[in-house]
Parts: C-alpha cells; structure tokens; sequence
C-alpha cells in the first residue's frame, strides 16, 4: 500500500462521523414512554392546552378594561378662507396651517358591568383548567387501552401462530400413523381441516393487529413502535375501600365536577353583568391638547388646553334590550345548573360502576387464569393418550382450540381488570402524570425489567 493511499485512507476514516458507526437498536417501548409520547403528540391535549391560554388572555383583557388608559392624538391640517358677499375684497383670502396634539387620559371610577365581566372571564379560565384536567384523564384512559388492546391482538395472533404450529405437529403425526393403517384418514383430514381453519384465523388476527395499532398511532404520533410485554400476573392495589367511598372521593375530586362549577360560576357572573349594565358608569378622564388653529375654520391664536372631568354615562331607554339581555343570561345560568346535576350523577355512576367492574375483573381473571391451568393439562393428558392410543387427534384438536380460546381470554380479563382500575383511580382524583409510571411499572414483565436495567 502506498504512502498516498494511506493517507486517503485515513482521512476518509477522520470525516466519517463517529455518531452513525453503530446503529442503535430499536427499544421496545413501555406504557410511561408511550403516554410521555401521546403528551407531546395528541392534538386533543394540544387543543385543551390552548383554550388554557386563550381563556387566561381573555381575563387580561378584560382586566385591562378597568385600568387607566392612556392615549396621544394629533392633526396637521392646511386651512383656507374666503368671503362672499361686499366684504370680500376688503378681506381677502386666507391660507394657513394649523396643528393639534395632546394625549388623553382615562381612568375608570366606577363600571360594574365592565367588573363582572372581568370576574366571569376569570371563572371562564379556571373552567378551562378543568377541561384540560379532564382531557389529561381521558387521553391516559385511550392511551392505556390502546396500550394492552395492542399486546391483546398480539398475544392472539402469539397463541394462532403456537396453536397453528402444534396443529402442524399433530399432522405429521396422523399422517405417520395413518401410514402404518393406526388411524383412520377421516381424522388425518380432520386435522388438516382444523389447521387450515387455524391459519385462516391467525391470518385475521394479524389484520386486528395492525388496526389497533394504528388507533395507537393516532394517539402518539408513530408508527413502527415495538411495546414492551407485560407480566403475567399484574399487581394493582387501590386506597379506596367502599362503593361510597369511592364516589365520595370522585364527587370531590373530578375535574369534569369542578368544570360543570366553575360553569355554573361563569353563568351567575353573567347575569350580574347583565344587571350591572343598570348601574352609572364613572370615569376620570384627564386631556392635555396644543391647538394652533381656529375655531370655525378661523384664525386663531396657539393656545395650551387642559382638562379634567368626570365622566358620566347612564342609559335611560335601549328598547328593551337590556331586560332581554338578563333574561338570557338567567337561562344560561339554570342550563349550567341542570348541567351540574348532570355531571354530578354520572361521575356517581362512573364511580359505582368502576367499582363494580374491578370487582367483577378480579373475579373473572381468577377464573380465566384457572381454565388456563386446567386446560394446559388437559392438552398434555389429551397427546399422551393420543400416542398411548386411548384418545382420538379430534380430541387433541378440541383441547388445542380450547387452550387458544381461554388465553385469549385471560389476557381480555386482565385487561378489563387494568382497565377498571384505571378508571376507578382516576375518578376517585390520582393525577395521571403520577398514575402513568406507577401502573406502567405494574405492567412490566421480570423480562422488561431486566433489560430497563432492574427498575422497579
């Protein structure tokens, strides 16, 4: 090799960047990393989190409404004029500039409409953190679900795939005995039926798959994502001890109540609003002008002008509008009323309901979990009598689609069961930024956990 070769060589070495040599390998992903990803991506939380900022702007507006306010004014002007009539000769006409500036000061005293108004765009800003609370809840809940909807259908298309490949066992086997005339061919096709039967099924559970990963994606914002799989048995305990303890605590903590308050708050400042418009509106207003120019389009002497005043303005008579006007408002207010008692009967029901299911969950999963025990058995029993020759391939096939069916599922009751609890946590008033990394370290596998690096 050549003095001039290695020198290329090893300048082409020198402007490769080090950063791309090795590419990082693609990390399964846990249930906190997806939510922080639904927070950055999800435009329904975007949305909330804007109308939080658009209310808070609103209120100081309003606010500013009531502060002094301060303004400059000027005109430059070129005047003219000229007389008709016997005197216009003796007169003549006239052409003159003229100028007039000043600022103009405004302070108001006394506007009870105007401070209502700031009080209801105040309560309009709390309510929007409220529904940004309650966007937050409902963007976990679809999150999770989505999560463990998306390891359900891979978990079927997981027990097809191990169903269709025992099924491919099974044949081997049939065909091998039905070769040495052990086994009648109706149970060789029987088999082969079944199998084909249970690649038809797989082929639809991995079209599931890729649906409901998709309704994941809306929610993060990517695509090709790998989750982490989740444990077998999920440990989840709960502070809340009875049904109506359970609503008690949601009545006092959702957010979805505290809107429909803060609600009817925004409805009685508005009717008080209305009312105040019946009230004198006092204002200081203070004005500095210069003014070269004269009055009547006349010449005049440059003067200085100052002012100050107090400013009334009461209407006695606008058609009726302002009676109209309160009248609207008080059926807003009893709409949000009604509203309040709405929200406030189904939170209880949410609330009663979420109880109810979690306990129904642990209920069924225990079930589940025991059929899936019996089952694993009997498929065991059920091949080894098959080969001793007491038991027929359909009754390995029966076990086999049994086995699949009650997998499946256990991993929908443990879904439920994560589900309910969810719900049950988040109406009662945990924060889902807190709630996300305790239930996703619930989630996590001994298998995840050793490759997180031992997080508990």
């Amino acid at each position: 090799m050549t003095l001039r070769t290695l020198v290329l060589f090893f300048f082409a070495l020198s402007t490769q960047p080090f950063s791309h040599a090795v590419e990082p390998p693609f990390q399964p992903m846990s249930l906190e990393k997806i939510y922080a990803l639904a927070v950055d991506q999800a435009p329904s939380l975007a949305i909330a989190q804007y109308r939080v900022q658009s209310a808070e702007a609103q209120s100081s507006e309003a606010a500013g409404a009531l502060l002094p306010q301060l303004s400059l004014f000027g005109e430059w002007s070129e005047n003219s004029v000229s007389y008709d009539g016997p005197l216009s000769a003796f007169y003549g006409d006239q052409t003159y500039p003229g100028e007039r500036y000043g600022f103009r000061a405004k302070q108001t005293l006394f506007n009870m409409s105007s401070f209502r108004e700031l009080q209801r765009r105040e309560a309009l800003s709390d309510l929007s953190e409220s529904e940004l609370a309650q966007a937050e809840i409902e963007l976990l809940g679809q999150v999770v679900d989505g999560y463990l909807t998306v390891l359900v259908a891979d978990g079927t298309v997981s027990q097809f795939q191990m169903e269709s490949e025992a099924l491919e066992r099974q044949l081997e086997e049939a065909q091998a005995l039905f070769a040495r005339g052990l086994l009648p061919v109706t149970q060789v096709l029987e088999t082969q039926a079944r199998g084909e039967a249970v690649k038809a099924d797989l082929i639809e559970a991995e079209g599931d798959a890729e649906i409901v990963r998709e309704y994941l994606t809306e929610l993060i914002g990517v695509r090709n994502f790998k989750l982490m799989p989740i444990a077998e048995t999920v440990f989840l305990s709960t502070s809340v001890t009875t049904v109506e303890h359970a609503v008690s605590l949601a009545l006092q903590n959702s957010p979805s109540v505290s809107a429909a308050k803060e609600g009817v708050q925004v409805a009685e400042y508005g009717v008080k609003r209305e009312k105040g418009t019946f009230w004198p509106e006092v204002s200081l207003v203070i004005t500095e002008q210069y003014s070269d120019v004269g009055f009547d389009n006349l010449t005049s002497p440059a003067r200085n002008t100052e002012s100050v005043a107090i400013s009334v303005n009461y209407p006695l008579l606008q058609g009726g509008a302002r009676v109209a006007r309160i009248r609207g408002a008080w059926a807003e207010y009893y709409t949000a009323k009604q509203e309040l008692e709405g929200v406030r009967r189904s939170v209880e029901t949410q609330a009663r309901s979420a109880w109810v299911r979690l306990n129904s969950a642990d209920k069924r999963l225990a079930a589940a979990q025991q059929a899936v025990e019996t089952l694993d058995v009997s498929v065991s029993a059920t091949e080894k009598s098959v080969k001793a020759g007491t038991a027929r391939i359909t009754d390995v096939l029966f076990a086999l689609a049994q086995q699949t069916r009650a997998k499946r599922d256990r991993a929908l009751a443990e879904q439920q069961r994560v589900m309910a609890w969810l719900e049950l946590e988040l109406i009662t008033g945990r924060a889902p930024r807190s709630l996300a990394p305790v239930l996703s370290d619930a989630l996590l596998s001994q298998a995840a956990v050793t490759v997180m690096g031992g997080r508990k």
